[in-house]
């Protein structure tokens, strides 16, 4: 039995082609399964099937995803590639136009998607998590690309703001959203909102966090029979009438899975919403240690600070403000000298104590159980996950394109992209836990060989099989 491989003299040369088909299958499969051929094509009724053109980006995004231009050579220097996609080849403007095409319909892409992961895959809404992100550009600001606060910690960049909704049972997002980079929370809630809206139910429960939280956002949520929990702020009167007095005896303490975690909770009930207030032993216990550890770094640097106080000298510059009109004076919050280190660091960890540490409240206007309501809200970490994959798996960004309708389009891709990936989870349920990357890998790696016969017949072998393509395209786990 022959272990190694031979010398090259022994080696001949053949007509076989190997290239990877599993990535294109399982997009092909999927917009079939979303009946998006017919959405896609008849939004292009010359040259190239737009939906053949959209299935390639996409493909190319789990695979590769390097830029448009390099995704039309991917695709055009692999004929196989191309009678796989039925496409004949064509230039790279072919893809920039399919791009633009699909920005400037996102919405109507977006409402089809919508109805039918309601009506065929049983997506029912009843509970769905909202988010907002952001994504920066190397470009100059536009009518899209504006400065604003940046999630990406870039606020040196210009950005634009993208707003996703996903189904709580599924985890399959449901909703995608594109605003300028200025636009906050609260405004960007009511587009999110209202794309989604035709497909929710009377009553479904609507969840996210504090940044759109406001009386305008939750009364229209009111008006249109609609449930919510979201995320509120502490306020003084929270401190003073329960904070304050705050006893474990007096409170209930909440169950959440985890042995080592004590947590406590409260209702307050009003007549239109229920407030629930918490009190974490673990975030009260965090917070003071990292406080602790910034204070014991601001005493290490407080010695040369007050040197340059009494020496009279001018502050370091992250001591001033840049403002001219305005003068900064520096002062000590307590004499330095007659204290040793830990007692001056505890004097200032007890002065820096506002009564909200390890506390934080949620509010709807349904009637959950404190335990209930605590769980649903830590469930919208899936959506933050889903962001997760989408920046950092998928690679939303860098765009690589400047056109406005060509950038919705790119982030529209990047959102096919992961719904391809959420279907397959929601499809088979062993694949709930494994990484994006993991999966886009798996298809990668699964591969189409054409071995030609001397007659010219061709026989179609396929190859690197594991447990995870061998599920999605077999239905089985080989394992």
């Amino acid at each position: 039995m022959q272990t190694l491989l031979k010398t090259q003299k022994n080696i001949k040369p053949n007509q076989n082609k190997t290239f990877p088909i599993g990535t294109i299958q399982t997009v092909k499969n999927i917009f079939e399964e979303l009946h998006l051929p017919l959405v896609l094509d008849e939004l292009k009724h010359c040259g190239h099937s737009l939906c053949n053109l959209i299935t390639g980006l996409v493909s190319y995004k789990l695979t590769e995803d390097l830029s448009v231009k390099h995704c039309h050579t991917w695709m055009n220097n692999n004929p196989h590639l191309l009678k796989e996609l039925h496409l004949e080849p064509f230039g790279k403007d072919a893809l920039y136009r399919g791009l633009g095409t699909i920005g400037m319909n996102r919405h109507h892409i977006l409402h089809h998607l919508l109805l039918t992961l309601r009506n065929q895959f049983d997506v029912g809404m009843d509970m769905v998590f909202m988010d907002w992100t952001s994504i920066h550009f190397e470009a100059q600001p536009h009518d899209l690309i504006q400065y604003g606060y940046s999630r990406d910690h870039r606020p040196d960049r210009p950005q634009v703001t993208i707003g996703l909704a996903q189904d709580q049972r599924s985890q399959i997002p449901i909703g995608l959203t594109i605003q300028p980079g200025n636009t906050n929370d609260q405004t960007h809630f009511k587009h999110t909102y209202h794309q989604i809206k035709p497909g929710l139910r009377t009553g479904s429960c609507l969840i996210f966090d504090a940044g759109a939280t406001g009386s305008p956002n939750l009364d229209l949520l009111v008006s249109d029979n609609m449930r919510y929990l979201s995320r509120m702020k502490l306020n003084k009167s929270d401190v003073q009438k329960h904070l304050n007095t705050f006893n474990k005896e007096e409170w209930t303490q909440v169950v959440t899975g985890n042995k080592d975690e004590e947590v406590y909770g409260g209702k307050l009930m009003f007549p239109s919403r229920i407030k629930y207030l918490y009190f974490s032993q673990t975030l009260y216990d965090d917070i003071l240690m990292n406080r602790r550890k910034r204070l014991e770094q601001d005493y290490d640097e407080a010695p040369s600070l007050r040197k340059n106080i009494e020496l009279k000298k001018k502050p370091r510059k992250k001591y001033r403000n840049s403002n001219h009109f305005l003068f900064t004076h520096i002062s000590y919050t307590f004499p330095l000298k007659g204290m040793s280190r830990e007692e001056a660091i505890d004097r200032a960890l007890q002065q820096s104590i506002t009564g909200k540490e390890g506390f934080f409240s949620l509010v709807s206007n349904k009637d959950f159980s404190l335990h209930e309501a605590l769980s649903f809200y830590r469930e919208k970490d899936r959506i933050e996950k889903m962001f997760h994959s989408m920046k950092n798996e998928i690679h939303l960004r860098p765009t690589r394109v400047w056109n406005q309708e060509e950038i919705y389009g790119s982030i529209l891709i990047a959102f096919l992209a992961q719904l391809v990936i959420s279907m397959l989870r929601y499809k088979h349920a062993s694949l709930r836990r494994v990484s994006t990357k993991f999966i886009m890998q798996s298809l990668k790696n699964f591969a189409l060989t054409l071995i030609i016969g001397k007659n010219g017949l061709q026989r179609r072998v396929f190859s690197n099989f594991d447990w995870i393509n061998t599920l999605i395209f077999y239905g089985k786990d080989p394992g």
